[in-house]
């Protein structure tokens, strides 16, 4: 390419996650966008559970496993039900592939802003006891307990939320309330992939405890999810958080190419040490490449090149990514 960045990025469309940039001749345009969702998958869903049931332990978790599906337990470890599975809870589950979220220490409620600092405290100290590899400044997902008083003022609620790196989940939606029948569960699964967003249902108990869904119900919304998942990226809130943000705030810029290589640049504003998680990237090729390298740091992969483009994972850490196209 015989154009300096200068004028090339002069002539080249440049969007919050999506770049253009041609050579000089006109014979070559690469193009790199950050893929919506992980993987390229059509669609989210997450399956989230409240309130640390025993019939979550017993009933949930292995059919999640079965399947190999990640579920998010909103815990209170304050709690009877928690402490009559206390073993599994901190011991076992941590190790299955679940995902925790806090949901205050004892179901209790809030009358004022102290009371949910210590409850959000707690809480989190119990979920890192759980997960005692991971980096103790990381986000947690948050769920606000239901059917109790909660009387801090919003101001109040963000600020004990950004001190605990909490980040509140999306607003419950469940049996027995919002969905009633085994079809509209169902559709739910249909609704994210028609419109390629995310779905999600938010479970009490799985068949027994309290607000109960019927096991049949459950299995059915699994066996619907393993249908569709190679369309659907079935995670947890963080992730989904994660990915949503660090979408929206990452820039790519096309550093220079040629037939045989394309260098880009992302630029990510969000904040490193708690926005981690991969994107997704694809970036168009010259017709004759077939397979090529991507390096990002220290990190080096070989991939294929399907329909003139690849597909790679990449950090979001603002860096260069090198691609190669080989022989």
């Amino acid at each position: 390419m015989k154009t300096t960045i200068l004028s090339t990025l002069t002539t080249a469309t440049m969007l919050t996650g999506i770049a253009f940039a041609g050579n000089d001749n006109g014979q070559f345009e690469s193009k790199t966008e950050i893929l919506k969702w992980k993987d390229g998958k059509q669609a989210v869903f997450m399956l989230e559970f409240d309130d640390s049931c025993v019939t979550h332990v017993k009933n949930a978790i292995p059919e999640l496993q079965k399947r190999g599906m990640v579920g998010t337990f909103y815990i209170n470890p304050g709690n009877g039900p928690f402490k009559n599975q206390e073993n599994a809870w901190e011991n076992e589950i941590p190790a299955t592939g679940m995902e925790y979220g806090n949901h205050t220490f004892t179901h209790k409620g809030v009358l004022t802003k102290e009371e949910f600092d210590k409850e959000a405290k707690q809480c989190n100290d119990t979920i890192n006891k759980c997960f005692s590899q991971r980096n103790k400044r990381r986000l947690i997902s948050f769920g606000r307990p239901g059917g109790v008083p909660w009387e801090i003022s919003n101001e109040e609620n963000s600020a004990v939320l950004k001190k605990y790196d909490l980040v509140e989940r999306p607003a419950f939606f469940g049996y027995p309330f919002h969905v009633k029948t085994k079809d509209e569960m169902l559709q739910l699964v249909d609704k994210a992939l028609d419109k390629g967003e995310m779905g999600h249902h938010d479970f009490h108990g799985v068949g027994g405890d309290w607000l109960s869904t019927p096991m049949d119900m459950f299995i059915a919304l699994l066996d619907k999810l393993e249908t569709n998942k190679d369309r659907l990226w079935i995670t947890d809130p963080i992730s989904y958080h994660k990915y949503l943000t660090e979408r929206n705030e990452t820039t790519i810029s096309i550093i220079k190419e040629s037939k045989k290589q394309i260098e880009i640049k992302l630029t990510c504003k969000s904040d490193s040490e708690l926005y981690d998680l991969p994107l997704t990237l694809a970036t168009t090729t010259p017709e004759n490449w077939r397979k090529c390298t991507i390096q990002q740091g220290q990190l080096k992969t070989t991939l294929p090149v399907a329909g003139g483009r690849v597909v790679y994972s990449a950090n979001p850490l603002t860096s260069e990514i090198i691609i190669k196209s080989i022989p």
